[in-house]
């Protein structure tokens, strides 16, 4: 290999320093902080060498496209993914090649914009049944709501399962697994899974317990049933590669349990922090609610309607570039490659943030403000990894066109009857597994009168 050359960056101990919650298991909520700092002082590429080993942190959409798309051959996920392989098995999420590619081929007729056009009506319906709880004057906290209604709506669209009896277990379960993610992702990770005595591990293995019970569950009752249900689960169990080999249920399992819950999660934390930008820009409010009054009436949305929601999806859009549910993502080096002119040798690890680029001040103006707008406007002539919340190359989340119709339907079924106050301060990001509000987010509801869709009272001025 030529003569290596390596971009600028901090020192080891500086790195070590300021990522120590990756070496050490402690909170991770300084490291977007950290990677926008190495952004603003280097440059659009930072480097770093723990030890033997060589960092790169990307702030580049050209060069976050070379690793995941030019070049995505070249390198293999992340430590991050693959720790998570204890709850999620050999799932489209954290398996590699050539079973990613086998699985990956089985299950797109799944996702075919046809099939997925075909749950609209389930998203709304369910919607609309979970939203018939709430009351005038309510306050709950929203976070928790979305989470109950995006489980819903995963269970019962591509499973033809009823889960609200169990949706504490599953909700309470996936929170212990995700709170001990940081401790998964320090040097000592791996040890950890050894010790079962340790309350960490303790936790995360009775919780992966209580979620396989779920997901084991619909399996055994849909291979004892004799009924077509035509649905994700139906597409898994039936599926079969050129070789004619289907999937046991241990890899049923995977591909179910990383849908199941990497889809309702990372929704439900998009539709959370939308309503909680929502509650602070009244106007937005307003010029939202018109356009579903305007496109809808009084009747229910449909996918249909998907184009003419245009603001809607703009404001969904701009709220998942300013709170990317997945908000970092890793790559390792298998062979020696390069990005744009730097070396990278084998063994490098590659990083790149969607919370960090997605507020990067080289491609966004204003890019800390909530301006749905700016989709109409500035967003058509950026490149195409200034956002990227879906991932991107042959890794790309394979339920992106269910997210977005999910989104769409789920905020204009709601701002059609409700609109929201807060009733605490925004609170911090906490950025475990995904991007995960640090607190609750409280909010007081109001009931909307589709006649007049116009807030009758500001809501008071949050700090932060």
């Amino acid at each position: 290999m030529p003569a290596q050359r390596f971009p600028p960056g901090p020192s080891m101990f500086a790195a070590m320093r300021n990522l120590r919650s990756l070496t050490g298991g402690g909170d991770l909520s300084a490291v977007p902080r950290y990677l926008a700092s190495l952004s603003a002082r280097y440059g659009p590429v930072a480097h770093w060498r723990m030890g033997r080993r060589h960092f790169f942190f990307l702030d580049d959409a050209a060069l976050i496209e070379d690793a995941l798309v030019t070049k995505a051959r070249d390198y293999m996920k992340g430590r991050g993914i693959q720790r998570l392989k204890p709850l999620l098995g050999n799932g489209l999420l954290t398996s590699e090649q050539p079973l990613h590619l086998r699985q990956r081929r089985m299950m797109q007729p799944a996702f075919h914009k046809d099939r997925i056009a075909g749950y609209g009506a389930r998203m709304v319906a369910l919607t609309q049944a979970h939203t018939a709880r709430w009351h005038d004057g309510a306050e709950f906290a929203i976070d928790a709501e979305m989470t109950r209604l995006t489980l819903g709506i995963a269970a019962e669209t591509l499973f033809s399962a009823n889960v609200d009896a169990q949706a504490s277990t599953v909700r309470d379960a996936l929170r212990d697994v995700i709170e001990a993610f940081p401790a998964s992702m320090s040097m000592y990770g791996e040890l950890l899974d050894h010790f079962a005595f340790l309350p960490v591990t303790r936790r995360s293995r009775a919780a992966r317990a209580k979620l396989d019970a779920v997901v084991y569950g619909i399996i055994e009752e849909r291979r004892a049933s004799d009924n077509a249900y035509d649905d994700l689960l139906d597409m898994l169990l039936a599926a079969r590669d050129d070789a004619d080999g289907g999937m046991d249920d241990v890899q049923v399992r995977d591909e179910a349990m990383t849908i199941f819950l990497a889809g309702h999660e990372t929704t439900a934390n998009a539709l959370a922090w939308m309503w909680c930008l929502l509650a602070q820009h009244p106007d937005i409010e307003v010029r939202l609610a018109a356009e579903v009054s305007a496109v809808l009436g009084d009747r229910e949305p449909t996918a249909d309607d998907l184009p003419n929601l245009a603001y809607t999806r703009d404001v969904f859009a701009e709220a998942m570039r300013l709170y990317p549910p997945a908000w970092a993502l890793g790559r390792r080096a298998v062979v020696d490659t390069t990005l744009g002119p730097w070396d990278v040798p084998a063994g490098s690890i590659v990083l790149a943030s969607e919370l960090v680029t997605h507020r990067s001040p080289r491609y966004w103006s204003e890019p800390d403000a909530f301006r749905p707008e700016r989709w109409r406007t500035e967003a058509a002539a950026l490149p195409r990894f200034a956002y990227f919340p879906f991932g991107g190359g042959n890794r790309r989340c394979i339920g992106e066109s269910f997210a977005w119709m999910e989104g769409v339907l789920v905020l204009a079924t709601i701002a059609q009857n409700w609109r929201f106050y807060l009733t605490a301060d925004v609170p911090a990001i906490q950025p475990l597994v995904t991007l995960r509000p640090r607190t609750a987010i409280r909010v007081r509801t109001e009931r909307r009168h589709r006649s007049a869709p116009r807030i009758v009272e500001a809501p008071r001025p949050l700090a932060g």
